[in-house]
């Protein structure tokens, strides 16, 4: 398996990468299901920009 390791500028560990092919073969050996509601990307698009307004500093 070729997994490559995602790490910050630290070198801390944030992630890995699996190719996809093996992230295939892993979904049907554990059967896992890769399921999201069809309004996952708008919850998604407004907690970022919730997040932003957060952020932002005062003016």
């Amino acid at each position: 398996m070729d997994i490559k390791y995602l790490s910050d500028a630290k070198g801390a560990i944030t992630g890995v990468f699996i190719p996809i092919a093996e992230w295939e073969q892993l979904k049907k050996q554990y059967s896992i299901r890769e399921e999201a509601p069809a309004e996952s990307g708008a919850k998604l698009q407004q907690g970022l920009a919730e997040a932003l307004k957060k952020a932002k500093p005062s003016e």
